[in-house]
Formats: C-alpha cells, sequence, structure tokens
C-alpha cells in the first residue's frame, strides 16, 4: 500500500519513477510504503525529510533517498547535479544521512512506546535499515565503507520487481546486524502487527505535519535555494570596482549583500555592509555572527545610522517631529565634521549598501566619501536597490539615482527579475493591486490558492482577524512564522492592546509597520487597517507589505475600500502578460 497513492508532484524525475515503481509494481503490495514522511524529531536537523519509508512484513523498515542526475564524489565532498545543470555539494554521504535518519524515526518510535515495556522491547529488536537509489546510474560502482552494495539501487535494478530490492535491503540488513549483542533473529523481523502499529504511530504525525509544518519548512528551504542560484551573477562584480544591482522585492538582494560580505571580509579585506531599516540591520548583524570574520579588521554590518551614532557624541532628540531630520541631515553632517581628516588605515577597502534607495542622499554620500578608501567616485563598492517600487523614504528616487551618477561612472546589471520569495499567485496579488510588473517566479508548485482577501465591516474587521489567527492556531503553525503588518503602528490599529491579540503575540505573533519590516520577509503576512489604497505612498506601501509574505497573504480591508481595490484590479489586470 502506497501512502499517499494520489501526488502528482515530485522534487525529481527519479522520485517519480521510484514513485510509480511501488504504486505499479505488484511485488510490494504487502508492505506499507510512505511517501516523503515528514519527522520532527530527526537527531541531526530541526526537522527531517527522507523520499520513502518502508515497512515490509518478515522483512525489516527501511527508508530510501532517492538520487537522479549526475552525482560525483570529490575529496570526500558528494556532490549533486540536476537536470538544470545545477550542482550542489555536501560533506555527508546519502548513505549516513539515511542512516541518520532511520534512528532518528526508531528513536521517536521507541520514545512514544517508552510506557509499554513489552512493545518497547519489541520495536527496539526489529531490523531498522536504509538504502539509497541512485536512479539515473547505468553502472554499477562500489562506493567502498561509505555503502554497501545491497544499499544501492541503480536505473537497471529498476527494470526488475522493487520487492527484490527490499528483500536485498532486508537481507544486507540482517546479516550485518546478526553478530550484534541486541541482534535475536527469531524478533529482528516484524509481524503483520508489527507494521501496522508502526503506520498507526507514524501516521498521526504524517497526517497532521506532513500537510502544514512539513510543506512550511520544506517550502522555505526551497525559496533560499532558488535565492543562492542568483549569486552567480556576483561573479561579474569580481570584474568591476563599482557595480549597481538593481531588483524588486523577492529577489535575493540581501541574502547577495551578505554573501558578498563574507566573500569580501574572507579575503581578509576590511568590510561594511550598511542598510536602512533598523530590523534588517538587526538581522544582517546577526546573520554575520556566523561568518569567520578577521576581528582585527574595521568590519561593520548593520544599519548606517548605528553606525554613524557609534562614532558621533550627538545625542537623538526626544520629539518625533525632529527625529527624520536628525537622521537624514544632522547625524550625517556631525559624523564628517568629526571624521573628515580620517586616516587611510582605518577606511574601508570595500562598501556594500543595501536599500541603496534609501541611502543615496547627498549627506549619506559624504559619509561614504569619508568612510572608503577612494570615496565613491574611485573607491570599490557595490549597492542594491529597488528604486523603481520600494523606495518609501524618498519621494523622488530618480533623483536619488542622478545624484549618483553625478558622483561616480559604475557598472549596472539587467535588474534581477526573477522572484525567489513569493508563491505566483503572491505575486499575482500585487500586480494587480499595485500595477508593478509580474515578475518571473520560481517554480513553488506548493500553495497556489494562498490569497485570502476579505472586506468586513469597521465594527467586524477584529473578529475577522482573529478568526485569521485561530485558525493559523489550529492548524498548528507557529506564530513566530506569522506577522501582522500595518502602515500604522500597532497600537493606533483597531487591534492594539487588545487582550486576545496580546495573547497571540506572547506564542510568537510577529508585529510590525511596513515601513520597519522592508527587507525581511515571514512564511504567513496578515495586512491590515489601511484607511486608503489608492495614494502613490499607500501604493508603494502595499508593494511592500504584499511582496513581505513567502507563502501565505492575507488582506483584511475596510469594506469601504473594496471598491477602489476592484478599480485597480480592472486597471492592472493587462499586466499580468
Amino acid at each position: 500500500m502506497l501512502i499517499p497513492d494520489n501526488i502528482s508532484d515530485f522534487n525529481s524525475i527519479g522520485e517519480r519513477i521510484l514513485y510509480l515503481k511501488f504504486k505499479n509494481d505488484g511485488s510490494s503490495t504487502n508492505m506499507y510504503v510512505l511517501h516523503s514522511l515528514f519527522t520532527s524529531h530527526h537527531i541531526k536537523n530541526i526537522s527531517g525529510e527522507l523520499d520513502f519509508l518502508v515497512i515490509a512484513p518478515n522483512e525489516g523498515f527501511f527508508s530510501i533517498e532517492v538520487k537522479h542526475g549526475g552525482i560525483s564524489r570529490r575529496n570526500g565532498d558528494w556532490c549533486y547535479t540536476n537536470r538544470e545543470g545545477k550542482t550542489t555539494c555536501k560533506k555527508i554521504s546519502p548513505f549516513a544521512q539515511q542512516n541518520a535518519t532511520i534512528n532518528s524515526i526508531r528513536e521517536y518510535v521507541l520514545g512514544k512506546l517508552k510506557h509499554n515495556h513489552e512493545l518497547h522491547e519489541r520495536f527496539s529488536k526489529i531490523i531498522w535499515g536504509s538504502g539509497v537509489a541512485f536512479t539515473s546510474m547505468t553502472e554499477f560502482i562500489d562506493f567502498g565503507p561509505e555503502g554497501h552494495s545491497w544499499q544501492v539501487l541503480t536505473k537497471q535494478g529498476l527494470g526488475l520487481p522493487i520487492g527484490s530490492y527490499i528483500h536485498s535491503l532486508s537481507k544486507g540488513s540482517h546479516a550485518e546486524s546478526e553478530n550484534k549483542y541486541w541482534y535475536d533473529a527469531n524478533k529482528a523481523r516484524p509481524t503483520k502487527g508489527d507494521c501496522d502499529l508502526l503506520l498507526k504511530i507514524l501516521r498521526g504525525d504524517f497526517d497532521i505535519d506532513y500537510s502544514e509544518i512539513n510543506r512550511i519548512i520544506d517550502t522555505d528551504e526551497l525559496i533560499e535555494e532558488y535565492t543562492e542560484e542568483q549569486f552567480s551573477l556576483l561573479e561579474f562584480v569580481r570584474f568591476n570596482d563599482r557595480c549597481l544591482i538593481q531588483g524588486s522585492a523577492g529577489t535575493g538582494k540581501t541574502l547577495m549583500a551578505l554573501e558578498l560580505f563574507k566573500r569580501k571580509t574572507r579575503e581578509g579585506l576590511s568590510v561594511a555592509l550598511f542598510c536602512f531599516n533598523k530590523q534588517l540591520g538587526e538581522k544582517l548583524k546577526n546573520s554575520t555572527k556566523k561568518f569567520d570574520i578577521n576581528q582585527s579588521k574595521n568590519n561593520f554590518c548593520g544599519t548606517l545610522h548605528s553606525y554613524l551614532a557609534q562614532s558621533t557624541n550627538l545625542e537623538q532628540p526626544q520629539s518625533q517631529e525632529n527625529l527624520q531630520k536628525f537622521f537624514a541631515e544632522d547625524l550625517p553632517m556631525e559624523f564628517f565634521l568629526e571624521n573628515e581628516n580620517l586616516d587611510d588605515f582605518k577606511k574601508l577597502d570595500f562598501l556594500i549598501i543595501d536599500e541603496a534607495q534609501d541611502l543615496i542622499t547627498p549627506y549619506y554620500l559624504e559619509v561614504f566619501n569619508t568612510i572608503l578608501k577612494g570615496g565613491i567616485k574611485k573607491g570599490k563598492w557595490v549597492m542594491f536597490g529597488d528604486f523603481s517600487n520600494q523606495a518609501i523614504y524618498l519621494n523622488d528616487p530618480n533623483a536619488s539615482m542622478e545624484v549618483l551618477r553625478s558622483e561616480s561612472d559604475f557598472m549596472t546589471f539587467p535588474p534581477l527579475n526573477v522572484n525567489c520569495r513569493n508563491t505566483r499567485a503572491i505575486a499575482r496579488q500585487n500586480t494587480l493591486m499595485t500595477g508593478t510588473q509580474m515578475p518571473r517566479v520560481t517554480s513553488n508548485k506548493y500553495l497556489e490558492n494562498n490569497v485570502i482577501c476579505k472586506y468586513p465591516s469597521r465594527s467586524s474587521q477584529k473578529e475577522v482577524l482573529m478568526e485569521i489567527l485561530r485558525d493559523i492556531k489550529r492548524r498548528e503553525i507557529p506564530f513566530e512564522k506569522v506577522t501582522l503588518l500595518s502602515p500604522k503602528k500597532f497600537d493606533n490599529t483597531f487591534v492594539g492592546g487588545d487582550p486576545k491579540i496580546m495573547g497571540f503575540i506572547q506564542k510568537g505573533l510577529k508585529t510590525s509597520t511596513i515601513q520597519a519590516f522592508k527587507g525581511l520577509e515571514n512564511t504567513i503576512v496578515v495586512i491590515f487597517d489601511f484607511d486608503e489604497v489608492l495614494s502613490l505612498q499607500m501604493q508603494r506601501l502595499l508593494y511592500v507589505g504584499i511582496s513581505r509574505a513567502k507563502q501565505e497573504l492575507y488582506l483584511v480591508l475596510d469594506k469601504s475600500q473594496e471598491a477602489a481595490v476592484s478599480k485597480l484590479i480592472t486597471e492592472n489586470y493587462p499586466k499580468l502578460g
């Protein structure tokens, strides 16, 4: 029995081939075959996945990983090349990885049975093994001590009944264990009842976790993998001293900036990575803590304002009305005056700017001229930005570009246009509501109906928002994966201070203004409390807010906004292409 038996989307051709083999080959009908079983109790990672778990009466319990495409082992690294030509390398072999996976499932099951001594003893004696299916390998390879021949299924082996491979796994696993102290030939083979019980233990987690938690984690990991494919552009940076890289939301600009920071610091250079937003600055700072950085160098990662503040004696004003002028003019000017004769050895070798659309002003450029060897005109720098849609702090981003061009010559690249963050449905919603060009998106096949728009009356908005959060709770999605976004400060929204909402916040729910969340993202985003949606500033904020959602998007707008949204959708529909 194959569980589930109606899957149409697969991570690889090889996985599809083996799935169909189990589904249509009569030699496995007496077994339970679980596809993509998720276990949150993996001993090596916070979460783990295996391609197939086979529960075979009179044989044993076996995990199988599928590897399809080009495979090589170089200097101990296992490298895999997919159909798109992308190669990824890992230190751990697929045999060791599957051994760890099956052991984690074994420990999880034994933990479930710890209060039943008889069953715990029974399942501790049963054989748990693993194998690897190299579905594109046409000749057998001796993997040496890393993997046994009986663990391997090749392309030729797929021509035989799949039950013969499971029998080979069983025979090899029993032979390998027969001299171990715990092995008992009379107890090592599971009965049909043992298999039914194991399925019952695993199926509860399987039905709940795979449909929600596993999907979310897997998709988040895919987003990061797709984004890293764009790192190839950074190779061109090596041959150009000054570069501007533009891209819309979700195209991986921040990850590219971090990767460039890592590479340049490892070259022994003195590097700074600046951004505008405080929350993004904290994220960047925390991300670089795991990098192997030369501490003797004058490296920095965070907001430009925090960098300026630590190098001046200027006190931040208490009144909000003076705050913008303080950060935009007073603080950079004070820094310039205190550091205009900065020694060359204290200056930066390389400058990286994220959110460049917010940091290209005459005042900030004077700061960069002060701290960078050669200044903006002759120094080495890379700027990342979205001058079309995310310039929510500057009214005229085109003027910023002119200021930069007047200061320096630099290389520009074709804008990044592959959205790695949002699902197709979320990107589509952004185009319909803000008029931005529909981007290319990576093949996120999950959650195509993951955008929900609601237009309750003012008096019902709080209850509608609460019901969304209750539904997320029922689906057992961790609240740290959910962010509420509004153009207003949380205390000024219609749920500010509500004790029920505060209860969700205590459980991990995130809240933020859209302005402060620019440059960040979360799995689920709920946008709410817009007074209007048609002005240029609100359109920019809608664009930024919608593009923060990786997998699910909710919009809770007042009933009075429904006609305006309908008008926007009608006007922007042709832009879907």
